[in-house]
């Protein structure tokens, strides 16, 4: 611009007269007039002196215009990150912003991350206690830390963004190559190591030593009135005769219990013959329905001759066989072992036998906390 400002001041004028309205031509050919909801401030220039300096900003910029509003309101939904996780401006259309929203937004999202990592410091300190206690992370399950997270008062966690399984798989990542060095469970007599508890990971065959120890939480579970065999007891009867096994129950009376649990292994598979004194009835329960007929005669000669040695009259004949069928069956060739535990388990407690096939690696996993805890779970 040329000229000097007494010029350019002379040349502004401004008209004075209220309420003139100038039409406007739109693009459409309709004339648009300025409404009275406009803001007008009517401008005074002395052209007798020099024009003023422009004074320094004296405050935020008012639009009175409900067009331009509209526009800023617009941008600053734009900006705000909130905006969209909510779906879109429809929500909040119409809504004049506060002062205090952006100061909240902040804060509540301060506050979600900040209860977000309380969370995964209390899982991390689950998932440690876990792996200590129970030598692996085979038995861990998404509800197991669920129910943890609930007993420490977080019942409501679907709201806040939590993924339990991620958790678990990066932590469990980090320790994959760490093994608890010489983890080691006993319990009366009984020992176990990773390697026997790694027996009832995915599709392994079960341990002599996983079977027995488990045999001995059920009699503690029944208060001894169930009484198991060891597993290798039919083998040593086999092998030495009646002869070979009587002090095997030296401090046991067989005749007082009401049942009996003998777990047979042969090669490569187990089955389980249980002895019901009150009706002296010796019964043979198998997951593949085969039938060692053998293996109940056994156990017979073995009654029969265990009566006569400890004096008891009534038990030295009488005894009748059955074969069990129409129980739950295994689908595969590694889960005989499962089986065999769960029908001593359900048949102790005198439970229905329930369970199937599609419930081996939830049964598996409760066997191990079983044996780590060293007792039976409800």
């Amino acid at each position: 611009m040329s000229g000097s400002p007494k010029d350019l001041a002379s040349e502004m004028q401004v008209d004075k007269t209220p309420d003139r309205t100038v039409p406007v031509t739109q693009s459409n050919g309709k004339d648009a007039s300025p409404t009275n909801d406009h803001c007008s401030t009517l401008m005074e220039v002395d052209a007798s002196h020099p024009a003023p300096v422009a004074p320094s900003f004296q405050g935020p910029i008012t639009v009175c215009s409900m067009q331009h509003s509209w526009a800023l309101r617009d941008h600053r939904l734009y900006c705000n990150s909130e905006t969209w996780d909510r779906g879109g401006v429809e929500e909040v259309w119409g809504k004049e912003p506060s002062e205090g929203t952006n100061g909240q937004v902040i804060d509540g999202e301060r506050k979600n991350k900040e209860s977000l990592e309380q969370l995964t410091d209390m899982i991390h300190e689950f998932l440690e206690s876990f792996y200590m206690k129970y030598g692996s992370f085979n038995p861990l399950s998404e509800n197991d830390v669920l129910e943890h997270l609930k007993k420490k008062g977080n019942t409501h966690l679907s709201n806040r963004g939590l993924d339990i399984k991620r958790e678990m798989t990066r932590y469990r990542a980090g320790l994959a190559s760490a093994p608890i060095a010489g983890f080691m469970l006993s319990y009366n007599k009984h020992t176990l190591g990773l390697e026997d508890l790694s027996t009832l990971e995915e599709q392994n065959w079960l341990n002599d030593q996983i079977i027995n120890m488990y045999g001995e939480l059920i009699m503690e579970a029944t208060q001894h009135k169930v009484h198991f065999f060891n597993s290798f007891f039919h083998k040593q009867l086999v092998a030495k005769g009646y002869e070979g096994v009587k002090r095997w129950t030296k401090k046991v009376d067989l005749f007082s219990k009401w049942l009996l649990l003998f777990p047979i292994h042969l090669e490569i598979h187990w089955s389980l013959i249980t002895v019901t004194m009150a009706t002296k009835t010796i019964s043979y329960y198998d997951s593949q329905g085969i039938v060692f007929r053998h293996t109940t005669d056994n156990i017979m000669k073995y009654l029969q001759s265990e009566a006569r040695e400890k004096q008891q009259t009534a038990f030295q004949k009488g005894w009748k066989i059955t074969i069990i069928k129409g129980i739950p069956q295994q689908r595969n060739d590694s889960d005989c072992g499962v089986f065999v535990l769960e029908y001593c388990r359900c048949l102790s407690v005198r439970q229905p036998l329930l369970f199937s096939q599609e419930d081996m690696p939830r049964i598996r996993k409760r066997i191990h906390k079983e044996l780590c805890d060293c007792r039976l779970n409800d």
